[in-house]
């Protein structure tokens, strides 16, 4: 779930907030697929220093809300709902950024960021009435609670896709720390939610008809990027 730090070492209360608001991300993704992630994953989906992820698994471990399992780490029962919480909220932040305040697309991810741990239950509560509960923050990854997550039980990622029409449905959390790639996804129009087309494939680049305009897709955004046949 998560790229978005500089590499520079987390000294600030928001900015260790923020990350181990992505940390908790990638480990609930993990939970809920039944699997366990390692120090080395989550250095390598989170570029910040080592020294940064290293204190915030001992944050984790150290409060009860992961635990060592194997090789790896887990969320403890307490953790899983500590983890749901921090997701919810960021991904209704970016909403509220996107929706209400008309942030660019692309920027909403790291400006959520920046409001991470602060957001207490009157606020949730309220975001929740104002937004409508959302199903999916504006890139498409699903809200924890909602009742209105959408379902695309079809969905694979763009560099599995065959070539043919698609509707995008999810730009997941590794990608979304990418200003890069997430500014050519908006510049073509290539968005969760727009119907969108794959044209044909050179050495891992996809070629795309966007909603704006055709646009060649790398490789590392094919691999990040979910798609549905329409």
């Amino acid at each position: 779930m998560p790229d978005t730090l500089s590499t520079s070492t987390v000294t600030t209360t928001s900015n260790l907030d923020s990350l181990l608001t992505e940390v908790l991300e990638v480990l609930l993704e993990a939970d809920e697929l039944g699997q366990l992630v390692g120090p080395q994953e989550l250095a390598a989906r989170i570029p910040v220093a080592d020294a940064d992820i290293d204190a915030a698994i001992a944050r984790l471990l150290g409060d009860g809300t992961a635990q060592l399992a194997g090789d790896g780490i887990a969320l403890s029962e307490a953790g899983r709902e500590r983890a749901t919480t921090a997701v919810r909220r960021h991904r209704l932040t970016e909403r509220l950024l996107a929706d209400v305040i008309g942030l660019e697309w692309w920027k909403v991810h790291h400006e959520a960021e920046r409001w991470d741990g602060i957001m207490s239950d009157d606020v949730e509560a309220r975001l929740l009435d104002l937004l409508g509960d959302p199903g999916t923050c504006p890139h498409g990854n699903p809200i924890p609670g909602s009742a209105n997550q959408p379902s695309h039980p079809d969905a694979v990622r763009l560099e599995d896709a065959p070539s043919g029409p698609v509707l995008v449905v999810r730009i997941t959390e590794t990608l979304e720390g990418d200003d890069e790639a997430l500014q050519l996804l908006q510049n073509c129009g290539f968005m969760p939610g727009r119907s969108c087309e794959i044209k044909e494939r050179q050495d891992g680049w996809v070629l795309v008809a966007g909603s704006v305009h055709d646009a060649a897709l790398p490789p590392h955004v094919a691999a990040h990027t979910y798609v549905a046949p329409r």
